[in-house]
């Protein structure tokens, strides 16, 4: 795979010219990822910061000016739920509070394996 950038200092740069409240939900979900999952490998690619694991996408990080995105890759999607139907691959974050960091800490760890 060909990455345009690798490593915190070009993400942190990306997510940076994120619009408030969006650049600290973005910075925060950073810290998280790499807190969580310290071996994810994090990179630009199309403009978007992932996070990589031996080639592939783990999750990823997507600012814009009306919302911001965080989702996973669906080879390991960590959301997955055996007997469903519907599995969540992305979601929109207004916000983060404790739970919800939680949350997202628990399925990065589980998709980072």
């Amino acid at each position: 795979m060909i990455f345009g950038k690798k490593g915190d200092d070009a993400v942190l740069a990306k997510l940076a010219s994120a619009p408030e409240p969006y650049r600290g939900i973005a910075e925060r979900l950073h810290a998280i990822i790499r807190e969580t999952a310290p071996g994810l490998e994090p990179v630009l690619r199309w403009g978007l910061p992932f996070y990589v694991k031996d080639g592939k996408d783990v999750c990823y990080i997507k600012p814009d000016k009306d919302y911001l995105v965080f989702g996973f890759g669906e080879v390991a999607n960590p959301a997955f739920e055996q007997g469903a139907h519907m599995h969540p691959v992305a979601w929109t974050l207004t916000s983060l509070d404790d739970a919800t960091e939680q949350r997202i800490r628990e399925l990065v760890a589980k998709a980072a394996g």
